[in-house]
């Protein structure tokens, strides 16, 4: 581990568990920060407020500033300030997403004001208290010419009770109704997001970057397509089976990130 000077870490999964410590992987996470690491947390999960989980992680001894956050939510709005005209938003997601909009002076218009006044964008994130009709209002946004923006793909999220929908699953509807693909998708696989990290970490040489998650077709594919180092922990949603059969193989594959110190 002395060779890396960046570790991306994912949240979900390899942290908490709906908001449940996963006490190994924070004591090693903890180490490896003491020893001058530079760790930032990049996830998929748009739902956190960097300000309220940095909160969370200081709590459980993790010493994290919502600057070393980056949240598919964050990346989505860097995104668009820097690469569209967008000024007006409906967004179908939890309260970190609205915070991150707002944040980045974005409008963001309920379900009344976009029936009158079509948003520039429809922005999607995990949404644990979605509607068919929110989800049928960001149908029609989108149909009348509305971006469609997705906060990221995942299929699934891991909870303290199992397995449940992830933000991907919510997006397909929208999809398979339009038979239309997502504008954007700001988080993992996609590099962007990683992109970000390096940028405001100002590290550049994916030599001394690690990237450790639990999810072999997001964090590990992620890692891989950059060419930083991979390690897959098996506290998520990955199982060492799945690594057998994938074709996204990780550099290094641990019950969990103890065994790395």
């Amino acid at each position: 581990m002395l060779d890396y000077d960046l570790i991306i870490s994912d949240v979900d999964g390899v942290i908490v568990r709906e908001g449940e410590p996963i006490w190994e992987n924070i004591f090693a996470i903890r180490k490896l920060k003491e020893e001058g690491k530079k760790i930032i947390l990049v996830t998929n999960n748009s739902g956190f407020s960097r300000v309220l989980l940095s909160r969370q992680l200081n709590y459980l001894g993790l010493e994290i500033t919502p600057n070393d956050i980056i949240t598919s939510g964050l990346s989505a709005a860097i995104y668009m300030k820097r690469n569209t005209k967008v000024k007006s938003v409906y967004v179908i997601g939890e309260e970190g997403l609205v915070e991150e909009m707002k944040n980045f002076n974005f409008r963001v218009l309920s379900t009344e004001e976009v029936e009158e006044n079509n948003p520039d964008a429809v922005v999607l994130g995990l949404d644990r208290l979605v509607t068919y009709d929110k989800l049928s209002t960001g149908m029609r946004c989108v149909a009348r010419g509305s971006m469609f923006i997705v906060t990221n793909m995942d299929r699934l999220w891991p909870s303290k009770d199992g397995l449940k929908l992830g933000a991907g699953a919510l997006a397909s509807s929208i999809i398979y109704a339009l038979k239309r693909e997502p504008d954007f998708i700001a988080g993992k696989p996609n590099k962007w997001i990683i992109q970000v990290a390096m940028e405001l970490t100002g590290i550049k040489d994916l030599s001394k970057v690690l990237v450790i998650g639990d999810q072999l077709e997001t964090d590990i594919k992620m890692g891989n397509d950059i060419g930083a180092d991979t390690v897959l922990v098996l506290t998520g949603i990955s199982r060492k089976e799945d690594v057998d059969k994938s074709s996204i193989k990780p550099k290094i594959v641990v019950e969990n990130l103890s065994l790395l110190i």
